[in-house]
């Protein structure tokens, strides 16, 4: 768990973590318009990531909890920030599933609830 936590508190130990065909699921989740589905590949998914955070100013992400399911971890993750072009401030509860192969995330899974998150992960409420 504590590398989990030290990839939420950095960027760049967060894409350390990431195995070079990992997959980044945005299907059961509600991505930006202009954002795909899938991404395949750890240079894919930190292009994606950059421009997602990057569509934000003064954004901050915080864990709020974290589960641990055998090889995954449920991550339910705390985001605040605005808008860059509206300024429009949000606040929202972003769940995912990070799945690991030793040391490396192979899957990061994002999910509009948390009872998603812990149902794909095999758990329950």
């Amino acid at each position: 768990m504590e590398r989990v936590r030290r990839g939420i508190e950095s960027v760049d130990a967060f894409w350390a973590m990431l195995d070079d065909y990992v997959v980044w699921d945005l299907r059961r989740s509600v991505p930006a318009p202009d954002f795909d589905s899938v991404y395949v590949g750890r240079d894919a998914v930190i292009k994606a990531s950059r421009h997602y955070w990057g569509t934000w100013s003064d954004y901050h992400v915080e864990a709020e909890e974290l589960l641990d399911a055998g090889p995954s971890v449920v991550v339910i993750l705390r985001e605040r920030g605005r808008g860059k072009s509206s300024g429009a401030p949000f606040d929202r509860q972003h769940p995912q599933l990070w799945t690991f192969r030793g040391d490396r995330i192979i899957r990061w899974d994002s999910f509009e609830t948390r009872a998603e998150a812990l149902e794909a992960a095999g758990l329950s409420e």
